[in-house]
């Protein structure tokens, strides 16, 4: 285009400017050939444009093959599974799952699922004692046993929960541990078979706000006192080894029933 000089001397300084600039660059390009435009131009779409990247076909096949490798293999570590449960379902009935009905005699049972619940009349208080068996299976091992490096019969000793309570409703709940040695027999001295961690007193059932008296804070005189206080009311050394007996033996009933149960999962 030709523009007329007696029209770009009238316009202002900056209009003049701008023009000029704009004729000098499409006189660049011109001199350059359309080649080195179009150029510039692919160059920059291609690095921007989905068009320009490889697309790989699906391969629906493969994906078949894995899909059906996978259930193949789901259904073989289950029949894998199924018959080690088989296995170890006959060894557990092989050695037999004791009668545990006639352990802890003078106390009523409550058993739901892993947690159980024995109670009595004692006077004119209900004694309870709470527990679980859940991840309470342990090696019993003494001190003898560990210098030997023998390997240790599997005992369940669970922490307790002894609840004493009055007819108003107000009670003395004291939590206990086994003793992780177990004594010899005869030894039964009341203190060489559980420990007590701590109690608190409350109206039939504590609150976040429940002052917890622990074990290590008391002195002694109230230590031995609470110990008194559970011997009179039939916790002492012979109650903790039927305990940590009929826990043992309800656990590996509930283990067995375990068992069963996840083989008729494998086999469903």
């Amino acid at each position: 285009h030709v523009v007329n000089k007696k029209k770009i001397e009238k316009m202002s300084n900056f209009v003049r400017k701008t023009l000029l600039s704009t004729l000098s660059t499409r006189s660049f390009l011109k001199q350059c050939g359309s080649t080195t435009v179009t150029n510039f131009t692919k160059s920059t779409l291609c690095k921007r444009t989905f068009s320009c990247m490889t697309k790989l076909p699906r391969q629906f096949g493969s994906f078949q093959q894995r899909w059906l490798h996978q259930e193949n293999a789901s259904k073989k570590s289950y029949d894998n599974l199924s018959k080690y449960l088989e296995t170890e379902i006959k060894g557990e009935m092989e050695e037999g799952v004791a009668n545990f009905d006639k352990l802890l005699e003078g106390w009523t049972k409550h058993c739901d699922g892993v947690k159980i619940t024995l109670s009595k009349k004692v006077g004119n208080e209900t004694v309870k004692v709470n527990f679980s068996i859940s991840g309470a299976l342990e090696g019993y091992s003494g001190p003898e046993e560990e210098e030997m490096d023998v390997e240790a019969p599997l005992l369940c000793k669970p922490p307790f929960e002894v609840e004493i309570v009055k007819p108003s409703g107000s009670t003395m709940a004291i939590r206990c541990l086994v003793d992780e040695y177990m004594m010899e027999e005869g030894e039964d001295d009341v203190s060489d078979r559980f420990e007590i961690v701590n109690v608190t007193i409350h109206n039939g059932k504590p609150e976040e706000t429940t002052y917890v008296c622990e074990a290590e804070n008391m002195d002694a005189e109230m230590y031995d006192g609470l110990l008194d206080v559970l011997e009179e009311r039939g916790i002492d050394s012979l109650f903790v080894d039927s305990l940590v007996e009929f826990s043992t033996k309800y656990e590996k009933k509930e283990y067995v029933d375990f068992l069963m149960s996840m083989k008729k999962f494998a086999d469903e």
